[in-house]
């Protein structure tokens, strides 16, 4: 009688222990990424993806988007705070010099009168800029030769 009991006290309160309140939820803002040429959510891309959004570029409105950038974990950029035409040289985990394509609106972007070929990324105003998508890693695959150590892709404003 005693088990009986217990077992069927056990078994009406742990239904109230189960339940929970399904209002207590929060929707999260999704970040669609152009990692694999086409536009998809961050999570399914499958790649180390660093997205620099408008509210970061806004807070620090006082650097260029070369200091910016070089704050990014696993991104060296020597010179980020030269003057304007001295190329930065950019640096994305540890690789050599030219590794890294850097990309404007998808378009590759580079300097010929520069040995290295580099672009200056401090010509680009942060005004015109709406996020910036950093890809760590080997996209030769996607991207071509020059995209060993990753591709840094610029997205301005429409």
């Amino acid at each position: 009688m005693k088990r009986t009991f217990l077992w069927l006290a056990a078994t009406i309160f742990s239904s109230q222990i189960i339940a929970q309140d399904s209002a207590s939820f929060k929707q999260l803002d999704q970040v669609i990424v152009t990692a694999n040429r086409l536009q998809q959510k961050q999570s399914s891309t499958g790649k180390m993806v660093t997205v620099i959004n408008q509210e970061t570029l806004q807070k620090n409105a006082g650097k260029n988007l070369s200091e910016i950038i070089n704050y990014q974990a696993g991104v060296f950029i020597n010179g980020a705070g030269n003057n304007l035409g001295t190329n930065p040289d950019v640096y994305l985990r540890g690789s050599g010099l030219g590794n890294t394509l850097i990309l404007l609106d998808g378009v590759p972007m580079n300097d010929p009168s520069q040995i290295n070929n580099t672009f200056d990324l401090n010509m680009i105003s942060l005004g015109m800029v709406e996020r910036v998508e950093i890809l760590k890693g080997a996209q030769s695959t996607l991207w071509g030769s020059d995209a060993v150590a990753g591709v840094i892709n610029i997205i301005t404003k429409k």
